[in-house]
């Protein structure tokens, strides 16, 4: 488990978000507690998790799923702010900086010029892992600092 920069993705006139990164920096511990909406895992096509940041106890949200035609979806987000967004066995990604992600996986990262990583441009770095819902979800936790041991997930005891 450990932090992700994506600062060499990102071109020389942008900046990450400070605070958003610091967050990401610090410890973070899974829980499927936390989210009160009563729905908190539902593998293994989707699921929710609570992610609680160490030193603030700020409860992030984590959703990924699945769709029929293989391709996994991450979200770490906090209040109406998306932090990180991962994409697993999808195609090409073209960051501003003309910097062009091969397939199959990457996850998007909000920067001072792209702050809002919904939309269609923004930066996005590559990674490496199996294209399977586990292993990205295993990734993703890792690159974002989040420890996965206290979360109930049916799928990480296999």
């Amino acid at each position: 488990m450990s932090y992700y920069n994506p600062i060499s993705w990102i071109s020389s006139d942008d900046q990450l978000i400070s605070d958003i990164e610091q967050k990401l920096v610090i410890y973070k511990r899974a829980s499927s507690r936390g989210l009160g909406s009563g729905k908190y895992l539902s593998p293994p096509s989707a699921m929710e998790l609570a992610v609680i940041v160490e030193d603030t106890q700020e409860i992030l949200r984590l959703t990924e799923w699945e769709d029929r035609q293989g391709k996994i979806f991450i979200n770490l987000t906090f209040s109406e702010d998306t932090y990180r967004k991962g994409h697993f066995n999808t195609g090409w990604h073209h960051n501003p900086s003309c910097n062009d992600i091969r397939p199959p996986h990457h996850i998007h990262f909000p920067t001072v010029k792209y702050p809002k990583i919904e939309r269609p441009i923004t930066y996005a770095y590559p990674v490496n892992c199996d294209s399977d819902y586990l292993s990205a979800l295993r990734k993703f936790c890792d690159d974002t600092n989040i420890e996965l041991r206290g979360a109930s997930i049916p799928l990480l005891r296999r």
